[in-house]
């Protein structure tokens, strides 16, 4: 079939300013660009003053160009109420410049409904081309602190908007979908998981012998690492020879955490904030990965380990059960140390149930990018101009 030429307008996206922004859509981005040709816009606003004016970038690789607009913006109240117009304009000159130089694209896909769906909405009436929407930000639930509820009456009715006017609704989780529809609107929904880079996230035989735990996340409280800290101490009881990963800490208060329990080099590697193919590197040299967040939506850490083969243990929340099952994970109730520590010692004791060869085979069948890219490819070609 021919390539389908789509424009993406992102909320969220990789960028100079923070490159871990949004950095699963543009893995989605990648497995879409296998079968059509993706054009993605995003608007980024600095306050921090790295950004003097406006700047323009565009890299192109096979199948995906990606096109980042960045400005100065203030974060001053009449500076933010500025910063919301320039952000306006550059997106509707972006999108200009994007027509005029390659036509009217065949469908519009939107990522995150505020602020990109506005966009959305412009070129829907503009152009008279129909967009799918999907979804990333968990926000949907009760326990996520800046959760949707307590967002702004704006907010909350240009959400219910986009999300409406939008042919299809997508979600990388049911947990997510199920929780719009329950708090914006209801709308039919299809699922399209985060997607993971096979080529990196793949099963490797261990080098390393001691049985070693990893964590991987930005460390924030939701992710509850000193809870993982506490019910690892716990484990060093009665199991002396395990050791524990850390990634992603981007201060000391974790490393500070960890030596005021009495952990030491000897047991636990605090690693930061490493580049995407380390991360893969060192779920390769590990056991089993950890998730012991309050709420989750559908961590891309978690099929990332699995497609290392990796067992998980994980809280049992959000659309982390959509994930898993019996074959692959041990799961546990959020914030109990004490449970976390014992299914910590029922993973090393039992350790010999999980085939890792076969984990990452199944995971890999359900997240690489020709798997994922397929399923886009098929919802673009039910939706693009001339074919709803």
């Amino acid at each position: 079939m021919p390539r389908k030429k789509i424009l993406w307008l992102c909320s969220w996206y990789p960028n100079k300013l923070d490159h871990f922004n949004g950095d699963f859509i543009q893995r989605h981005a990648a497995a879409a660009a296998l079968y059509n040709d993706i054009y993605v816009i995003h608007v980024a606003g600095d306050a921090s003053g790295k950004i003097t004016g406006i700047e323009k970038i565009i890299t192109h690789s096979e199948g995906l160009t990606e096109h980042i607009v960045y400005y100065k913006k203030s974060s001053s109240f009449p500076g933010r109420l500025m910063s919301h117009y320039r952000w306006l304009m550059l997106s509707r000159q972006a999108i200009r410049q994007y027509v005029a130089e390659h036509g009217k694209p065949d469908l519009v896909h939107i990522h995150i409904p505020v602020k990109a769906g506005i966009t959305g909405l412009w070129m829907k009436r503009k152009y008279k081309i129909p967009y799918v929407l999907t979804e990333h930000w968990g926000i949907y639930n009760d326990v996520e602190p800046a959760n949707y509820k307590r967002k702004s009456v704006v907010f909350k009715r240009y959400t219910k908007k986009i999300l409406k006017e939008a042919s299809l609704f997508l979600s990388v989780s049911r947990y997510l979908a199920e929780g719009v529809n329950r708090l914006v609107t209801k709308k039919e929904f299809e699922i399209v998981p985060n997607v993971v880079n096979t080529e990196l996230f793949n099963y490797k035989n261990k080098v390393l012998t001691s049985f070693c735990f990893i964590h991987v996340s930005n460390m924030v409280p939701l992710k509850n690492a000193k809870g993982i800290l506490k019910a690892f101490n716990l484990l060093l009881l009665q199991k002396s020879n395990a050791t524990l990963v850390m990634v992603g800490d981007t201060d000391m208060a974790i490393r500070n955490f960890a030596r005021e329990l009495g952990l030491t080099e000897t047991h636990i590697s605090f690693r930061g904030e490493i580049a995407y193919s380390q991360v893969a590197l060192e779920m390769q040299q590990s056991d089993c990965l950890i998730v012991f967040s309050n709420i989750e939506n559908s961590p891309c850490v978690i099929g990332e380990a699995l497609c290392c083969g990796l067992p998980v243990i994980a809280t049992d929340v959000g659309g982390i059960p959509e994930l898993v099952n019996g074959n692959n994970s041990i799961r546990v109730v959020p914030k109990d140390e004490e449970a976390l520590a014992g299914v910590m010692r029922q993973m090393m004791d039992n350790y010999e149930k999980f085939d890792r060869k076969k984990i990452a085979e199944d995971a890999q069948s359900r997240f690489s990018y020709p798997v994922i890219g397929k399923k886009i490819d098929e919802i673009y070609s039910r939706f693009a101009t001339g074919k709803t």
